[in-house]
């Protein structure tokens, strides 16, 4: 049987499990979708579904390859409250939202954005809201909590037994984290909840083997080394970060639910919390300038549920000639575009099909997204990776509405598993691939300036 990392790359739309080999190709996947619980206090992530499905995943993939690890990934606010043995209280899906009066409070304590790089969040978004909520609505509960293990973290607790912390969870825009300090912020200090960290190794990190009941169920051995884990757009990042010879030369778009824009070049002083720029912290400790930007769901809310992949150039053309435009936007938070959550609209002609729906969908996520490449003083090249690159025209069009920046595109759809997988490489000194990229031609679409440049306007007054 071929040789692979199990990488378990969970994400908050779909669960994914993937078989990486040591030539660097994703030979296996499994998918199923990842919904909330909703039996508790709040919606919250299913551990122990997700526990489940993970293990019968495992028995496919152990039926076909041989593991020589397993490397926990995924996405970022979100948490799990844990004393000795179990979870205090439910692992908070981050799209739940705070009551006013915990809002209000939060706001006045909330620590300074040049300490955490990171603004204030709608929703669950930001980490530390979530515990004050918990700690204000279940004080006897999260008195119990020793531990606060980010999602990573978790799924490696429940695989192995251990508790550890890891840099790129907790320094993903949690508030916990004082970005420039590389160590606790004022916020978790004045809390208490500094002490609830479990002792920090780095994502390649063995953090132990699997528990003999998982390892049973699993039919895998029990001596099968389970990693410390990453942040899942930090582990995207890790591939180029690592893999690049130009180093940090380029502003990388991890695409999936959220559009994570690092540039790496950006000083940190140009970041605004009002136009979503944040920090992620990479796993070697560094920050890195970031922009953030939920894509996929804006995108379909802005085509009216219409199917991005239905898009033509037929289609782009009516739209452009028609003025058929998005502006921003239709989630609570604008993105690179300051005080506009939740005002989305759609102006100019009136589409009749699906396609034509679709086109305006594709060329707003375009324009949201060089908005969010202009917000990270974008002037470099640009490396797109992620499941929402394969959404028709999208790459083309941003190319050509930033001319003179070479836009390169991911010829792996699964850049967050393979660059996960890179953390067994780092811990075993297996060399580092270099991702493979192809160049993207700018679309061929008359008009594209001008409406981008009645776009601009519009959204700037």
């Amino acid at each position: 049987m071929t040789p692979c990392i199990a990488v378990i790359d969970l994400g908050k739309t779909n669960l994914k499990l993937a078989a990486v080999s040591l030539d660097h190709r994703v030979i296996g996947r499994w998918t199923a979708p990842n919904r909330p619980g909703r039996d508790g206090p709040y919606p919250h992530l299913d551990l122990d579904g997700v526990i489940d499905w993970l293990v019968e995943a495992l028995t496919g993939l152990v039926a076909a390859h041989e593991v020589l690890a397993i490397v926990p990934c995924g996405y970022g606010s979100t948490a799990g409250l844990v004393d000795g043995s179990s979870l205090v209280l439910p692992v908070m899906d981050y799209e739940a939202e705070p009551p006013a009066d915990i809002a209000e409070t939060y706001a006045g304590i909330a620590p300074p954005f040049r300490e955490v790089y990171a603004p204030t969040n709608p929703a669950g978004l930001t980490l530390a809201r979530q515990m004050f909520w918990q700690a204000q609505a279940f004080p006897e509960p999260f008195a119990r909590a020793q531990h606060l293990l980010t999602l990573p973290q978790l799924l490696t607790w429940r695989l192995t037994g251990r508790m550890v912390g890891e840099v790129t969870s907790l320094g993903a825009q949690t508030h916990l984290w004082a970005v420039t300090a590389g160590g606790p912020s004022s916020l978790a200090v004045a809390r208490g909840w500094d002490r609830l960290t479990p002792p920090m190794q780095p994502a390649w990190s063995i953090a132990g083997t699997l528990l003999p009941s998982v390892a049973a169920r699993a039919g895998l051995p029990p001596s099968t080394p389970v990693l410390v884990g990453i942040h899942d757009s930090n582990a995207n990042y890790l591939r180029y970060r690592w893999g690049l010879p130009e180093g940090g030369d380029f502003t990388l778009m991890s695409t999936g639910t959220w559009l994570i824009s690092f540039n790496p070049a950006c000083p940190l002083d140009r970041l605004e919390p009002a136009r979503d720029t944040n920090t992620n912290t990479d796993a070697d400790g560094h920050p890195v300038a970031c922009a953030r930007f939920m894509v996929s769901r804006e995108t379909a809310l802005a085509a009216g549920g219409a199917d991005p992949g239905a898009v033509t150039p037929q289609d782009l053309h009516w739209a452009v000639t028609g003025g058929a435009m998005a502006l921003p936007a239709f989630t609570d938070s604008g993105g690179p575009v300051p005080c506009v959550g939740g005002r989305g609209r759609r102006i100019g002609a009136a589409p009749d099909t699906e396609g034509q729906r679709a086109a305006i969908g594709v060329l707003y996520a375009a324009l949201m997204s060089t908005r969010s490449l202009d917000a990270l003083d974008c002037r470099g090249g640009i490396v797109l990776d992620g499941g929402f690159i394969r959404t028709p025209h999208y790459a083309a069009l941003l190319a050509a509405l930033r001319p003179g920046q070479p836009v390169r595109v991911s010829d792996e759809p699964e850049g967050t598993a393979l660059g996960a997988a890179l953390l067994w490489h780092r811990q075993t000194d297996l060399p580092i691939p270099r991702p493979s990229l192809t160049d993207v031609a700018p679309v061929d679409l008359p008009g594209l300036d001008a409406y981008a440049a009645r776009w601009r306007s519009l959204i700037e007054g």
